[in-house]
C-alpha cells in the first residue's frame, strides 16, 4: 500500500498502462494484469475515473475504452502525450497496437525472451518537447514520418537484443508515400543511429491484413539496399479472433470466474 493516498501499487500499474498506450479496454487490462475476472477490473476502473485520472468513451455505440487524464500523467511522472479524444480510427489503431505489444509480451514469456517496448506516445513526447499545443503540433506534423508507430526490442537468451521499428497499416497509402518512407528506412537502417532517432533500429515490421498493403509493400521495398530487414506481416488470428488463451502464459484466460479479493 502507498503510504498518504488511498491508491494501491495495482492502481498506478494500471493508470501507466493506460497512460503509455493511449486507450485501452477493459479486456485488454484484464489481460495484462492477468485479473481473475472483469469485475475486478471495472471495479478499479471506476475508483481511477471517479478521482478523475481516466475518462471512459464509448466509441460508435460499441466499444468502449479508457483514457488517462493530464492529472494521471502529473501523479504518476509517465512521459507521454494524452489524448483529448477517440475517434474510430485512432481508438482501432490503438487498440490494435496494444494487442500486438500483449501479444508478444505473452509470447517471450513462454519463450524465455525478454520483451520491452516503448509507445508512439513515449516517443513521441521525447521528440517534441514542451511548448504550447500549436507549436508542439507543429513539431509533431513535421516529424511524425519520422516516429514509429511503436518500438520493439528482443533480447534473446544469449543478451542480444533486435530493437525493431513497428508500423501497423489499417489503410493503403499511395506508392509515393511508401518510397519516401522507405528511402528514411533505408538509410535509417544503415546507420547506426540518425541524429534525431533515440535508436539504433534492426529491422522494420509492417503488420497489415490487406494484401494489397503486403504487395504495395514488398514491391517498394525491393528498390533499396536494406530490402532484406523490412517485412510485412499479417495481424496474429490470435488477436483477431481473440484466441488469448493460445498465448496466455498460465495457458488460459476467464472473464467470469470469482477470485480473493485483494484490492
Amino acid at each position: 500500500m502507498l503510504k498518504y493516498t488511498s491508491l494501491k501499487e495495482k492502481d498506478l500499474e494500471y493508470l501507466t498502462f493506460i497512460l503509455r498506450n493511449g486507450m485501452v479496454t477493459a479486456k485488454q487490462l484484464m489481460l495484462k494484469f492477468q485479473e481473475p475476472n472483469i469485475h475486478r477490473v471495472y471495479r478499479r476502473l471506476r475508483k481511477l475515473e471517479d478521482k478523475k485520472f481516466i475518462k471512459h468513451e464509448r466509441i460508435a455505440h460499441k466499444v468502449g475504452v479508457y483514457l488517462g487524464t493530464i492529472d494521471a500523467r502529473n501523479l504518476t511522472n509517465v512521459n507521454v502525450t494524452v489524448p483529448t479524444k477517440a475517434s474510430i480510427y485512432t481508438m482501432q489503431h490503438d487498440l490494435l497496437l496494444t494487442d500486438l505489444v500483449l501479444f508478444y509480451e505473452f509470447q517471450a514469456k513462454n519463450q524465455g525472451i525478454e520483451f520491452k517496448y516503448r509507445t508512439e506516445r513515449e516517443i513521441r513526447h521525447s521528440v517534441i518537447g514542451e511548448g504550447d499545443n500549436q507549436s508542439k503540433l507543429k513539431a509533431y506534423n513535421a516529424k511524425r514520418d519520422r516516429i514509429p508507430d511503436a518500438v520493439f526490442f528482443f533480447k534473446s537468451a544469449e543478451g542480444k537484443v533486435t530493437t525493431t521499428w513497428v508500423e501497423l497499416e489499417l489503410n493503403k497509402k499511395e506508392r509515393k508515400r511508401y518510397d519516401e518512407k522507405f528511402k528514411f528506412f533505408d538509410e535509417l537502417l544503415s546507420s547506426e543511429r540518425l541524429e534525431d532517432q533515440p535508436y539504433s533500429y534492426d529491422q522494420v515490421i509492417y503488420f497489415a491484413d490487406d494484401v494489397k498493403i503486403h504487395k504495395v509493400i514488398n514491391e517498394a521495398k525491393q528498390r533499396f539496399v536494406n530490402a532484406n530487414k523490412i517485412s510485412v506481416r499479417k495481424i496474429p488470428s490470435v488477436i483477431l479472433e481473440e484466441r488469448w488463451e493460445e498465448v496466455m502464459p498460465n495457458g488460459s484466460i476467464d472473464g467470469s470466474a470469482g477470485g480473493s479479493e485483494t484490492d
